[in-house]
Parts: structure tokens; sequence; C-alpha cells
């Protein structure tokens, strides 16, 4: 999904913080918020996206990984953005934390 997500290439890894925002919430993917951005990694809080918006306020408790949909969709978007082979992974979910967020990181690969 992400791969197909019509993004333009930012010049510099510094820069995908901001495209990364601006591509959530240009196709209403969820509200992002950046903790933490370096040359290999993204950390990164997303609020409202498909997997959790309508049972968040439900009660419904989880364990494990829930929203690996968001997180190759990610992935998907920062490669497009960056050309830079890269993976994401949950690190936790509003359904199991009781947060209204949930937390997930982006790895940029190396050669």
């Amino acid at each position: 999904m992400g791969t197909i997500i019509s993004v333009k290439e930012v010049k510099d890894v510094s820069d995908i913080p901001e495209a990364l925002k601006k591509v959530a919430e240009e196709y209403s993917i969820g509200e992002i918020t950046i903790t933490e951005s370096t040359n290999e990694i993204i950390q990164l809080r997303m609020e409202g996206h498909s997997s959790i918006k309508d049972l968040i306020d439900k009660g419904i408790k989880t364990k494990g990984s829930f929203s690996s949909f968001e997180a190759g969709m990610l992935a998907g978007i920062v490669e497009k953005l960056t050309n830079i082979h890269c993976f994401a992974q949950e690190l936790s979910n509003a359904l199991e934390t009781g947060k209204n967020y949930c937390e997930f990181m982006i790895v940029f690969q190396k050669d």
C-alpha cells in the first residue's frame, strides 16, 4: 500500500519526518508525531489509524503486535520518499498499553 502512494522523493534523510507527516495527513492515515529521527531510524507515534480508531474507546485489549498493516505502509512510504530499502516494526500498541497511540520504528537497511 505504501509503495503505491504518490510522493515526491526527498533530497535528504533529515527531510523524511516532515514529508512523512504530510503524506499521513494528505491520505488520512493517522496523526504522526516523530519522537526520534536519525540517519538510521525514525521512531514515531501514530494516533487515529485504521487498525485502532474504531476499537480504542470500546475497552478492547490485545497483546502483541496489532498494527502490522500500518507498519508495512509506513515502511513503503519511507522507501518511496528516499529510495532506500527499510522495514518498520510496531513497538507498542494502543490496545495493549491503553494509550491513544501506537509506536513504530522505521529502520533504514544498509547495503
